[in-house]
């Protein structure tokens, strides 16, 4: 069913699929073994939503990204895919391309961006709608910094607790689980400045 480099476990979307699930789902869609990593990204990229999964796989084959080597299923974004290669010659060709070329190639590869624009929405929107308290903003910041929480307690004056409390609640409304993702975000969003 799939390569097992490691098991790996997620949250499990209301009325969705458990991983254990998607991967049997994916390994259908594929008709044969699938990279635990590749299953890994499919599984945090759908949430256990089987169409949303197998729009994935089926446009990852389309566009060459998903690929079969050796019997077992790798999703293998490289220069080797559609994008790819047409990204290198668009670069190959920059100091030739004039203007009402750069806008009919820009047209044709819309379609490519479209999803990247849909998730660039819903990361500005998601920001928007966090209002994040003050002393939110303010443990997001400390977190950013690396501290733990019983540093950023005393950084702040508060109990460890209260500090949890406040992390919890900024993870939730930010959409995330964990330190990695809320300092991502927190840079994405522009709410503290990225790494010089």
């Amino acid at each position: 069913m799939h390569h097992d480099s490691g098991s790996f476990t997620a949250r499990v979307r209301a009325g969705g699929d458990s991983p254990e699930q998607s991967a049997q789902h994916i390994a259908a869609l594929l008709g044969g073994i699938v990279d635990t990593d590749t299953l890994r990204l499919l599984w945090d990229a759908s949430q256990g939503d089987r169409t949303l999964a197998g729009e994935l796989v089926r446009i990852g084959r389309r566009l060459g990204v998903l690929v079969c080597r050796e019997g077992v299923w790798h999703w293998t974004p490289t220069a080797s895919s559609p994008a790819g290669r047409l990204a290198e010659l668009i670069d190959a060709r920059a100091e030739g391309l004039e203007s009402p070329q750069l806008d009919a190639l820009e047209r044709l590869t819309g379609p490519l961006t479209e999803p990247h624009a849909a998730i660039a929405r819903v990361r500005r929107e998601r920001a928007a709608q966090a209002r994040l308290t003050p002393r939110e903003q303010d443990v997001l910041r400390l977190l950013c910094e690396g501290l733990s929480p019983t540093a950023i307690a005393r950084r702040l004056g508060l109990s460890p607790r209260t500090v949890t409390k406040h992390q919890e609640r900024l993870y939730r409304k930010l959409g995330i689980s964990d330190r990695v993702n809320a300092v991502l975000l927190a840079q994405r969003f522009g709410l503290v400045p990225e790494p010089p």
